[in-house]
Parts: C-alpha cells; sequence; structure tokens
C-alpha cells in the first residue's frame, strides 16, 4: 500500500483536547477575576502545584466535581470521573483560587474563608467549556453546570465548521445569602432553582410572594459583586479569542441575564429563543405603560412565574397570557445565545437559525 493511502487526522482533536484547556493560571487571574473578586479572595500567598485528580470528592468540602453519566470505575467502585482532571489549589490571604481543567473546560473557583475548616464561603465562579461534543453522551463527561447536555436535538451545535465555546460566570457577595439571613434552606433554594417548584404549585404562589418584594432576581441566592457584570463579558473574550474561538456562546437562565448577555454584544441562537423573549419584552413593556411599576429583578421574576399552573395562582395583573420561559433547567431546552468572534462566524450565523424543533406552547 502506498504511503499516501493513509488518511491524516488531528489525534488530539479527535481525542477531544481542547485549545481551551491550555488557558493558563496567569490568565485566569488577568482575565477571568474582575477586581473586586481579587480583592475579597486578597492576593495569593501560596502558589499550589496543579495536581492530576479522578475522583468527584476535591480539595476540601465543596470541591467537588460531577459525574453524570456516573461512571463506575476501578471494579465498579463508585465516586470516579471518567476523564482525569487537573486541579490547583492556590491559598489566598482571605481564602482560596481552585482552578480545575479536563480536556474540554476551565473552571475557576473563588473561596472567602477557611476552606480546610469548612468555614468558607463560595463567591466565585468562572467557566469556559468547548462544545465540541454536545449532542453526545460524551459531552456530560464534562459538563460545565449540573445539568446535562446530550440531548441530539437541544444542544445540537450551530455549525460543526466553527470552534465554539460556553460561558457561565456567578458571583456571590460574602455574608449575603439569603440562607444566612432567613434560616430558611428551602426558600433559598426556590430563588436559586424556583421552576424546580412548579410541581408544588401552592409553595411556589407563597415563596413568590415573598421574593417579588425583595431586590434578589432568580438565580441570585446571594447578592452579586458589583464588577463582575460589568467586567466578566470582555475577559471571556479575550480568553476564547487567544485560543483561536470562532464563537462565545452561552445557556441563558433568565430574563435579566439575557438582557445582560444581549448588552454585551449577544443575540439569540435560535428563531424560536428570540420569538419568546421578545414577547416577553413586549408584555412588561405594556405593563409598565399600563402604570405598573417593575424594577430589573421583578421583570425577571415575572418571567418565571408565566410557568406557573393552575394560572389562578399568579396574582391579578401580572398574567401574561400566552409565553413561557424556554429555559428552565429542569427538561432538556436551553436558551441559547451567541457572540461571533470571527468573520467566519458572523457568515455562518449572521441570523438565528429556525429552532431544532418547535416547542408546544402552554396556554
Amino acid at each position: 500500500m502506498a504511503v499516501s493511502k493513509f488518511s491524516k487526522y488531528d489525534v488530539a482533536d479527535l481525542l477531544g483536547f481542547s485549545r481551551i484547556a491550555e488557558v493558563t493560571d496567569a490568565e485566569v487571574w488577568s482575565c477571568l477575576l474582575t477586581p473586586q473578586v481579587k480583592a475579597l479572595i486578597g492576593p495569593i500567598t501560596e502558589f499550589g502545584q496543579p495536581q492530576v485528580m479522578e475522583t468527584e470528592k476535591g480539595h476540601f468540602p465543596g470541591d467537588e466535581v460531577t459525574n453524570l453519566n456516573k461512571h463506575l470505575l476501578y471494579g465498579g467502585k463508585g465516586g470516579y470521573v471518567r476523564f482525569p482532571y487537573i486541579s490547583t489549589f492556590h491559598r489566598t490571604a482571605y481564602g482560596a483560587l481552585v482552578i480545575k481543567r479536563d480536556a474540554l473546560k476551565i473552571k475557576v473557583f473563588g473561596w472567602v474563608g477557611d476552606v480546610v475548616k469548612g468555614s468558607a464561603e463560595l463567591i466565585f465562579i468562572s467557566a469556559l467549556r468547548d462544545r465540541r461534543f454536545d449532542g453526545s453522551k460524551r459531552a456530560n463527561d464534562t459538563a460545565l453546570l449540573y445539568y446535562p447536555y446530550d440531548d441530539p436535538v437541544f444542544h445540537k451545535r450551530l455549525s460543526e465548521n466553527l470552534r465554539s465555546v460556553e460561558v457561565s460566570i456567578y458571583s456571590f457577595l460574602p455574608g449575603s445569602r439569603v440562607v444566612a439571613a432567613t434560616g430558611e434552606p428551602e426558600f433559598d433554594e426556590f430563588i436559586e432553582k424556583p421552576f424546580t417548584f412548579l410541581d408544588r404549585p401552592e409553595l411556589f404562589a407563597h415563596y413568590f410572594a415573598r421574593v417579588w418584594k425583595s431586590k434578589r432576581a432568580p438565580g441570585q441566592w446571594a447578592a452579586p459583586i458589583g464588577d463582575v457584570s460589568k467586567l466578566a463579558l470582555a475577559g471571556f473574550e479575550r480568553v476564547a479569542s487567544r485560543r483561536g474561538y470562532d464563537l462565545l456562546e452561552a445557556a441563558v437562565s433568565h430574563y435579566h441575564v439575557a438582557r445582560w448577555f444581549g448588552s454585551g454584544g449577544y443575540r439569540y441562537s435560535f428563531e424560536e429563543g428570540e420569538r419568546e423573549v421578545t414577547r416577553f419584552a413586549a408584555s412588561i413593556k405594556r405593563l409598565k405603560e399600563g402604570g405598573i411599576s417593575l424594577t430589573r429583578s421583578q421583570e425577571s421574576w415575572l418571567c418565571v412565574l408565566q410557568s406557573l399552573r393552575p394560572v389562578e395562582l399568579i396574582a391579578q395583573g401580572l398574567f401574561l397570557d400566552g409565553p413561557i420561559w424556554p429555559q428552565d433547567n429542569v427538561g432538556p431546552r436551553l436558551l441559547w445565545m451567541n457572540k461571533p468572534l470571527t468573520q467566519k462566524a458572523f457568515e455562518l450565523i449572521g441570523n438565528p437559525l429556525p429552532d431544532p424543533v418547535v416547542q408546544p406552547r402552554l396556554v
């Protein structure tokens, strides 16, 4: 056989090693941590050494990783992940900085307090994940958060010809968690994951009435850190561009998050998602023009409220008669938004694509 007959292929690419995993600790410190986050955790006092790990258990309680595919390794034992990952534990003046990498993602955690003694608070999470295996079970081996990415319809990539990376960001001011102020773990959980309470509609309505009067938006079980919303998106863009990615993507959990990404130049990936959010925006505008005053967090809660059934439980004047928020982090559907970084991406997905399927709308 002639040597020219052998096929040529990128071994590292086929095995799933991504450029995003090559982001250095120095880049994390300069691009992904904002000045206020750095001030809260303090300067690094003890630089950690990277450790190759394969257990769900991390360096300390709260530092665990996910194993969504539930692999059983080493003779059927649980507590392991399928692929090893690298974890680096840097001690800081006021807490810790932990950076985890596997073949497809990098995830950064900022802590305030004594992590070893279990008295620390998680105040910051920042992550980027290569989407090349989305739509298959393999994606769940390196999931970004705690929901799967294997649905072949809802998690299908925008284009096989683009290198895309999903971004995620959370920040929490220390000492501001709802459960710390109220002593009510269930109320705290409702604010963090309100859609999981829809199967208990009376309880949902009870907690909704309470949170409606607060300044906390859905998902904000602690107050956000001020400069994260101003600087995080630019940091993601710098890191992804340096590594040759064409596209940034985000799965948008709530209305206020969609508005934030929209202000940063992100647009909706699919037509149906864009239509649903546009309907919400129009309904909210009509309420305001009719004399109802709404804060930004109330606008977001209003979108969550539309999923409550029976509709008689929705407070008078707050039923929008139609739209249902498309992402609940319970079912497989996600509300994707994206920002092209290269001309190639602009040309391939200049406009939102037709939805993979048309969702039945609850009325």
